[in-house]
């Protein structure tokens, strides 16, 4: 029998056979590498994953809004217990966020907006809340084109047509080149003819709109509201787009169309003096043919 003199931890051992030592030494090299095992086999939290199953009505029940204070238009999305959640626009469908706790950002004109989630189950299955409105009284955090649009305070802004532009106040030219009117330009002196003649006679020289978070007006007599978004088409080109509902800016038609009227435009310059506008002809791309507005504010 060998016998050997060894120090194990703190302790120190004398005629200890070398069987027995072996098998210690498994023992202790064993031990670090089923401690790596236990390790190893935690599992992994999947936060986008599916969490306890729920149905429909439950998760209705679970959904809560927490606006930044009361009334604000900056709305965190959560369901109580916590789930991942998709936050969709109960009118237009469209997703908006995404998380377990999804930042909303509601824009003017809306006030009550409306909202449903979605979730997904352990067994894969896809549930929808039904619908849930809140009431927005006031607006914070608000895109930077807001303020350009309806002033710092954003109150209400009057815009009429730029006479001091050097090229023009209306026409077309290059969509996505062009900032203004290149090819077909109507100066101040001209645009009474060319308003007369489209049947839209109050839009002329002495035209005017309003724009303002509660809705717009023009010297034509209509009411509507707008929109505005930092959506680009093309960077570096336009910096927003502006969306009319119920009426149009001034002369704000497809010329070449029939003078269909149009509500989509993006904005290439708003610095809260100047306004310009433009949208291109269904269809066109680079180069293609856009028509251009340039207004003032009054």
């Amino acid at each position: 029998m060998l016998v050997v003199t060894i120090m194990v931890g703190s302790k120190l051992y004398k005629r200890f056979n070398i069987k027995r030592l072996l098998s210690m030494k498994k023992i202790i090299f064993a031990t670090p590498l089923l401690a790596l095992l236990f390790v190893a086999c935690d599992p992994i939290s999947d936060n986008n994953g599916p969490g306890a199953s729920v149905t429909a009505d439950e998760l209705t029940s679970e959904l809560q809004f927490k606006p930044k204070s009361a009334g604000n238009n900056n709305i965190t999305i959560v369901t109580s217990p916590a789930r991942y959640i998709k936050v969709y626009d109960s009118n237009t469908q469209k997703l908006l966020k995404e998380g377990t706790a999804p930042v909303v950002q509601v824009v003017p004109p809306t006030t009550t907006p409306s909202f449903y989630v979605e979730t997904i189950n352990p067994d894969g299955s896809v549930i929808k809340s039904s619908s849930k409105s809140i009431t927005v009284t006031n607006y914070t955090d608000l895109p930077n084109i807001y303020y350009k649009l309806f002033g710092d305070n954003l109150g209400t802004t009057k815009w009429s047509w730029d006479t001091t532009a050097s090229d023009g106040v209306w026409g077309n030219g290059a969509y996505l080149e062009n900032t203004g009117p290149g090819w077909w330009v109507v100066q101040a002196s001209g645009i009474d003819e060319q308003a007369v003649g489209i049947n839209l006679p109050l839009d002329g020289s002495n035209g005017w709109f309003t724009l303002s978070l509660t809705g717009v007006t023009t010297s034509r007599g209509e009411n509507g509201s707008v929109t505005a978004t930092e959506d680009l088409v093309k960077a570096g080109w336009d910096i927003g787009t502006l969306t009319f509902s119920g009426t149009i800016p001034l002369l704000g038609i497809q010329h070449n169309k029939g003078n269909a009227r149009q509500y989509v435009y993006q904005i290439l310059k708003a610095d809260g003096n100047s306004l310009r506008l433009c949208a291109p002809e269904p269809g066109s791309g680079d180069w293609g043919t856009a028509w251009f507005w340039n207004f003032k504010k009054q």
